[in-house]
């Protein structure tokens, strides 16, 4: 018989902020259920690749995650 250890999720509220090189453009605010912030985050991060903001045409596009409980 296998056990399977059960992680209780907490409340995550990731923000994400777009930027065109130093410049900030925008940002987009998750609220994700995780084990913990790291995955709070790289789950954002991943959700964030849809957003309007996540454009190819944008030069130098890169984005960082902010997590805190929620």
């Amino acid at each position: 018989m296998r056990t399977s250890s059960q992680h209780s999720l907490q409340s995550f509220r990731i923000d994400i902020h777009f930027f065109s090189g130093n410049d900030l453009y925008a940002c987009e605010t998750y609220r994700i259920d995780a084990p913990d912030w790291y995955r709070a985050e790289q789950q954002a991060l991943q959700l964030s690749g849809e957003s309007a903001y996540d454009n190819s045409r944008v030069p130098d596009l890169r984005r960082t995650a902010t997590s805190s409980l929620a």
